[in-house]
């Protein structure tokens, strides 16, 4: 078991989100920058549409919540790598990039059955 917090998950998602996101910023036309790394935008947008993570989770990583930190086992630790990976290489959040209108979470909310959700 860890000690984990949401700067901690964060950083998680920006590594696994930066492997991808310049083939997301081509799916919307935006050539400049694609080898820069995620911005904060990105990785909110990322957070708040992953359908792998219950709101509870999401409220926690965006520091929506006044826990602080959170206590995980390693097989928790390894599904929210997992399912974090799983969607910055699905076809759905690469190609949501190219969408008009408003940000991809708000006109996608969705959460599938197995979901990750706060481990308490």
């Amino acid at each position: 078991m860890i000690s984990v917090t949401g700067e901690y998950l964060i950083g998680i998602v920006e590594r696994h989100l930066n492997k991808t996101i310049a083939l997301r910023r081509k799916a919307a036309g935006v050539d400049d920058g694609a080898d820069l790394a995620a911005t904060n935008e990105e990785i909110a947008d990322f957070i708040l549409s992953i359908p792998f993570f219950h709101d509870g989770l999401k409220d926690f990583i965006m520091g929506n919540t006044p826990v602080q930190t959170i206590i995980v086992s390693q097989p928790w630790e390894i599904a929210f790598m997992i399912r974090t990976k799983k969607w910055a290489e699905s076809q759905e959040w690469l190609q949501s990039g190219s969408q008009p209108g408003p940000k991809f979470y708000l006109a996608s909310p969705k959460v599938v059955s197995d979901s990750l959700n706060l481990p308490y």
